[in-house]
């Protein structure tokens, strides 16, 4: 995998096809391999690039990384579209990812053509997720008290809480093998999403078209996040896949990749 060095740390992406650029953008707790179906779907239509993003798979991070912020993490990302040469994107990401993707969107859209957000992990417009958040960080507590960073990294992917996390125990183990081997970015992403100051002005009037995918397999506190960033984010729609058991970017890739190519002018 080719290596970036990039604000201070070093990039590592995986690059299929040619033609237009394609940049997938994975949630909390895996790597760019959870966008390995997707990018396989679209490397005879398009130039796909997923990176590990900073503290994940074989991307580095600053010393003592402990927290991080979807600014930082679009950054990174706008670094690496203007590193690759190839004009703006169509960006791709899920969970966190996807809010990554939407605020490099609504930051930087000369960087972006459009962008396709799976699951997004947009729990600050739901009041009623404030309460979640906090009980399931009292519960992460309360599991590193009693079984050290390992159990509470357990209980991050289970699925079991509310809010942080929903929907990870979908994903196949082999994914989440980051977040054991490297449990610290679990820990320094818990508050990113809900401590985006998410623009409402901008969102209305956002200058590039999104997508909002969703599946049967969407937990109902996501789906209920999709539903109310549609309704805030202009030029938007939703769609939903076919994917009964994984997130949709793992179990309906081919119907993901379309969704993407679909954003090209």
């Amino acid at each position: 995998m080719p290596t970036l060095e990039a604000r201070g740390v070093g990039l590592s992406w995986t690059e299929r096809g040619e033609g237009d650029l394609v940049l997938l953008i994975h949630e909390t707790a895996t790597g760019a391999a959870a966008w390995d179906p997707v990018g396989k779907a679209l490397a005879d239509r398009a130039r796909a690039v997923s990176y590990d993003r900073r503290g994940w798979g074989a991307s580095s991070a600053p010393p003592g990384y402990q927290r991080t912020t979807i600014e930082e993490q679009s950054e990174d990302a706008a670094v690496l579209i203007e590193s690759l040469g190839a004009g703006p994107a169509m960006l791709s990401g899920a969970g966190i990812g996807a809010v990554i993707a939407l605020d490099l969107t609504l930051r930087r859209p000369e960087l972006v053509i459009g962008a396709v957000l799976v699951e997004p992990d947009a729990l600050a417009l739901l009041p009623e997720a404030t309460e979640a958040l906090s009980d399931d960080r009292r519960a992460l507590e309360a599991a590193v008290a009693e079984r050290g960073t390992e159990g509470a990294v357990a209980l991050y992917l289970s699925g079991r809480l509310a809010a942080l996390g929903a929907g990870l125990d979908r994903l196949p183990t082999a994914l989440t093998v980051e977040a054991r081997r490297r449990p610290a970015g679990i820990f320094a992403e818990l508050g990113a999403a809900p401590a985006w100051s998410m623009p409402l002005v901008r969102l209305a009037d956002a200058e590039r078209p999104s997508r909002i995918v969703i599946a049967p397999s969407t937990p109902p506190l996501l789906r209920e996040a999709a539903r109310a960033l549609q309704g805030r984010l202009g030029a938007s729609e939703t769609v939903e896949v076919a994917a009964t058991r994984t997130p949709p970017h793992v179990g309906a890739s081919e119907e993901v990749a379309s969704v993407v190519l679909a954003l090209r002018p």
